[in-house]
């Protein structure tokens, strides 16, 4: 017969023999929890899409014109810019040239809670492997250019008998940074004059085109083959892009202006000849966690939390070995427990007796009070009842000694109609 120390060792083993195989499956599985798939094919299955980022270049053109009318107050053909500035700024957008299809990758032996999210534009905006979202403070760094004092053009002489009048104009351009490179681009701007002293008239246009380059930007972009160089259109990880300073120069091109030199703007863009793969990976034996912070696409920040894994794999054994050895010291426990418990309960019963009695008292007193209350509400109606009956014997006096006066009068009423009628009887 096997004894009480075999019978535990037995158990130990089949414990960690289960624990070992246990481990060989989680670590011959997948650790990384989520997966893209980054081929051209038009139909991708996916727990959710999204698209890299890349940037436009936003251009807020102003010209203050210089109107000219005729004495007769129509417009001359001598109008003019005499100033011109720009501010620039970048804005992300989705580059839907490649499509990316995001991917959870399941395992048997894990728990995961994962939360993404995608915004309007398309660009991944949220993930986390924790119940905890936090999704970095969004940091937008704008440049703008500086104002350009810009000096009156040739031939713009003001003739005799005319009016000059300064007008603003103010209009909003957008272009693509792909499209910008070290040859100038011209942004095409036509002003439209309009006669504003009351002539009716055709409107008279002006151009106030620029023209925009960079030194520094990329004249191809690399393609998402090219840049993961993979056999394989699946990679682990969430794809995003860093992002880089350029230079841009704007400048008018308007033939005969003398104001065209400008000041380089440094602005923030994506860059779509890097890439940047971020892991998601699970760790057997504890808890980890991942909290990535993502902005129309780019990575703002990645927090992870991950414990010993070898703590956690040398604690299974011993705590499935001690948890075996220590039976009787649980059963000790648990009896301890017990007492502790019937202790607390019999505390209660005992709060619980008191508060009936406490309830009961007060409900004594309760009644000790409406008893009072009856007793005065019978006395004043016991005195009221008196009253009520001294009033009615005083009204019944009254009223015999009201009917004897009357009596007393017909007496003698009657008395006078007797002499009334002796008198004439005499006559």
């Amino acid at each position: 017969m096997k004894t009480k120390n075999q019978k535990k060792m037995e158990w130990i083993y089949l414990f960690t023999g289960l624990f070992i195989a246990f481990l060989i499956c989680g670590l011959f599985s997948s650790c990384a929890v989520v997966k893209t798939d980054f081929s051209n094919v038009a139909k991708k299955e996916a727990t959710v899409y999204y698209y890299l980022p890349e940037s436009i270049i936003k251009i807020r053109a102003t010209a203050k014109v210089a109107i000219v009318y005729n004495a007769d107050n129509t417009l001359t053909g001598s109008s003019n810019i005499v100033e011109e500035s720009f501010v620039i700024t970048s804005e992300m957008i989705a580059d839907t040239k490649d499509l990316l299809s995001l991917n959870y990758k399941p395992n048997a032996l894990m728990a995961d809670d994962i939360k993404y999210s995608v915004n309007s534009k398309g660009l991944l905006e949220t993930v986390n492997i924790t119940t905890e979202d936090r999704t970095a403070d969004i940091i937008s760094k704008l440049a703008e250019a500086p104002q350009i004092i810009l000096g009156t053009s040739t031939g713009a002489a003001k003739a005799a008998n005319t009016i000059v009048k300064i007008k603003e104009y103010t209009s909003d351009f957008a272009i693509k940074v792909s499209e910008i490179s070290s040859t100038a681009k011209t942004i095409k701007w036509n002003l439209v004059i309009i006669n504003e002293l009351g002539v009716d008239e055709q409107p008279k246009g002006i151009p106030a085109n620029f023209e925009v380059s960079s030194v520094n930007t990329p004249s191809t972009s690399p393609s998402l083959s090219a840049l993961i160089n993979n056999s394989s259109s699946e990679i682990n990880g969430i794809l995003t892009r860093p992002i880089k300073n350029i230079s841009l120069e704007i400048k008018s091109a308007v033939p005969g202006i003398s104001f065209n030199n400008t000041l380089p703007s440094n602005v923030v863009v994506a860059d779509v000849t890097k890439l940047i793969v971020i892991p998601v990976k699970r760790t057997p034996f504890v808890k980890r966690v991942n909290k990535i912070g993502i902005q129309d696409g780019i990575i703002l920040s990645n927090e992870i939390n991950k414990p010993s894994s070898v703590e956690g794999f040398v604690s299974i054994p011993i705590n499935i070995a001690k948890a075996i050895v220590s039976i009787p010291g649980q059963l000790v426990q648990f009896r301890y427990d017990n007492t502790k418990r019937a202790d607390e309960l019999e505390k209660a019963k005992l709060n619980y007796e008191k508060s009936i009695q406490e309830s009961q008292k007060y409900e004594l007193t309760k009644n000790q009070e409406i008893e009072k209350v009856k007793l005065g509400v019978e006395k004043d109606n016991l005195s009221n009842s008196i009253e009520l009956q001294k009033l009615k014997f005083e009204l019944q006096t009254s009223l015999l000694e009201a009917e004897k006066k009357q009596l007393d009068a017909q007496k003698a009423l009657d008395e006078i109609k007797n002499q009334l009628e002796e008198l004439k009887q005499k006559k």
